[in-house]
């Protein structure tokens, strides 16, 4: 029981993006992008941006991390389920590589897996979390909220605000 009560103390919380490619050879949608990824149980990830920085949250990804995942949409941005990391951040080797990289679906050669995986069958609406004090400050702005594909969750309430929300939902 005190195991338990301590990972909690230490377990980080996190938002992953996922959206639409667009312009690109395959062009997927978000959502297919997202239950291709939850399929294979890995979430590719880049460790450094286009710009040749290094992604300072990728570092902080550790095994035992709760995730919620992110849609990014034109019509509506929403909430689409949860997971556990099931692995530090991590270089695929090239034999788990050849098992997991998809180009179609422009997956990366690391990242992190997943365990615990729950696709939500009624996604989220962000609009659902406008207002609340346990999430983005006085209900102010959420582009500026979700800048980059992963997103550090400061405090727990936060995340317990999103599967709170999903769950009176439904």
């Amino acid at each position: 029981m005190l195991y338990v009560e301590i990972r909690k103390l230490i377990t980080a919380y996190w938002i992953f993006k996922v959206k639409t490619e667009e312009g690109g050879l395959w062009r997927r949608t978000g959502l297919n992008i997202f239950e291709h990824r939850i399929k294979e149980c890995f979430w590719g990830i880049h460790e450094y941006s286009e710009n040749g920085r290094l992604d300072a949250n990728v570092r902080g990804l550790k095994k035992g991390d709760c995730v919620v995942f992110y849609l990014v949409g034109k019509g509506g941005s929403s909430f689409l389920g949860t997971c556990v990391l099931d692995s530090d951040f991590e270089k695929l080797d090239p034999e788990k590589a050849k098992k997991i990289i998809h180009r179609e679906y422009l997956d990366w050669d690391q990242g992190v897996f997943l365990k615990e995986v729950s696709k939500w069958a009624k996604p989220l609406p962000i609009e659902c979390l406008r207002g609340k004090k346990s999430f983005v400050a006085g209900g102010g702005k959420f582009g500026s909220y979700f800048q980059g594909s992963i997103k550090k969750i400061k405090h727990r309430e936060e995340y317990d605000t999103i599967v709170r929300e999903h769950e009176l939902m439904i």
